[in-house]
């Protein structure tokens, strides 16, 4: 791209393995920075320069060490694509005059209490909700309730923390449920520090009203549990303006007081008189937020009493959503989000449906050491598959709830129709095999929980 100014976008924490993302977006005209509490080996090689700053513990320190930056090499724009950093990302861009969301409209998209609060405010359907803060509330809300409930982090992703809540509990086994939830909380505040739970907020006075500031560690969010078939809907919203992607479905774990997700596919099977009813709902959802310049994700519920929105993360979807939307609708959902951060305007029409796609968690039976994965190589070499992931390396230590929330990875494939593709991750997914040994690993966690 010799001759071409790239434009220089300050990315906020990643998650995963930066390579492949600069890669490609390098050569659609863009070049990176990056501010991250613990850079590692791949960010070094992946961006022009890194802040190494906990800008949770360190808000202004943070925010001088950028302004240094872009005084030096003028920052076109700035996004984060993982929930750690939505936050700190409208803080910045807000501080440096660039497009983004306003800080408290990015706050509404990670404090789902807040969320729920504006959701509800704009006449959309929502789980009844209460912010509790002990197990004396979350008893007397069950039983007044006299039906299942779920007990969620105000803060976080993929379900993790998330544990339901029958009429049934007694109080002592409330008490557990939350000192589970507390527990799991604090451990990955301490071992964790990339984790996406919001342990900070800068003091008011830089968007953010003293009221809206809240403690993942003391405050919960208690609400209805919402039967029906799960959804969720990515997009983007350009000055205002919301672009539907394509619609997911979406399968949890069965039979557990648990909310990890188990399959997703797409296209779904509602039609598309349903679909579009839900595209609308999302339209409303996100300007209810008051979001106005980044990707979404929002995950629904829907049943005989209509749509529900359960949630909306300023950010594209995690995991296997990238890809979907790659090979099925033709979207780059990172290119869009960084073109977005500089100002873009980015509104699209329906995109049709080209092909079908099926995801599929590998999830832990238990807790222990991971000793062996076996069957990779066979499945890799599949043209039929799209994705397989690993969150976990051999001799790696991973918990099973409820003391951890944690996947082994996925496997995604790609195929011509919805059967196809149902059929083809059956096949491959019987082929990835795991050995774990149980017990040591666990009850040396429980031991560090409890110190």
């Amino acid at each position: 791209m010799k001759g071409f100014l790239l434009k220089h976008i300050l990315i906020v924490h990643t998650a995963i393995d930066p390579t492949p993302f600069t890669q490609a977006q390098t050569e659609k005209g863009f070049r990176f920075s990056l501010l991250k509490k613990q850079p590692d080996a791949n960010d070094d090689v992946c961006f022009d320069r890194i802040i190494a700053c906990d800008f949770e513990a360190h808000f202004d320190k943070a925010l001088q060490q950028v302004h240094q930056l872009h005084a030096q090499d003028p920052i076109h724009g700035v996004t984060s694509f993982s929930e750690t950093g939505v936050l700190m990302a409208s803080f910045i861009a807000h501080e440096l005059g660039l497009p983004s969301n306003h800080p408290s409209a990015a706050l509404r998209a990670r404090n789902k209490f807040l969320m729920r609060k504006a959701l509800q405010e704009a006449g959309l359907m929502v789980p009844e909700y209460h912010l509790v803060h002990d197990a004396e509330a979350i008893y007397q809300h069950g039983q007044n309730r006299q039906a299942p409930m779920v007990l969620k982090p105000l803060s976080g992703s993929s379900s993790y923390g998330v544990i339901r809540i029958d009429p049934t509990d007694s109080p002592e086994e409330i008490e557990t449920h939350l000192e589970t939830v507390q527990t799991y909380i604090r451990t990955y505040k301490e071992h964790h520090p990339q984790y996406p739970f919001e342990f900070w907020l800068p003091e008011a006075g830089h968007g953010i009203a003293p009221s809206d500031v809240m403690n993942p560690e003391t405050d919960f969010l208690l609400e209805g549990f919402i039967h029906g078939q799960q959804i969720s809907v990515d997009g983007i919203v350009s000055n205002g303006q919301v672009s539907c992607f394509g619609v997911i479905e979406i399968e949890r774990i069965k039979n557990t007081d648990y909310f990890l997700e188990y399959e997703e596919w797409m296209p779904t099977r509602l039609g598309e008189s349903t679909e579009s009813r839900i595209k609308h709902t999302v339209e409303e959802a996100v300007q209810a937020l008051g979001l106005t310049n980044s990707c979404f994700h929002c995950e629904l519920k829907i049943n005989e009493q209509g749509i529900f929105v359960i949630e909306i993360a300023a950010r594209r979807g995690a995991d296997n959503i990238t890809d979907f939307l790659k090979r099925v609708m033709h979207i780059d959902i990172y290119e869009e989000g960084l073109r977005l951060a500089t100002g873009e305007s980015r509104i699209y029409a329906n995109h049709p449906y080209q092909g079908a796609m099926h995801m599929r968690y590998f999830l832990p039976e238990v807790s222990g050491t991971l000793i062996a994965i076996h069957g990779e190589d066979a499945v890799r070499k599949d043209p039929r598959l799209s994705e397989l992931y690993f969150e976990f390396s051999p001799g790696d230590a991973l918990l099973a709830p409820p003391h951890g929330y944690e996947f082994l990875g996925y496997i995604s494939v790609f195929d011509q129709t919805l059967k196809d593709a149902h059929n083809t991750l059956e096949e491959l997914y019987a082929q990835v095999q795991f050995h774990i040994a149980p017990q040591p690993v666990l009850q040396a966690k429980e031991e560090s929980i409890t110190q």
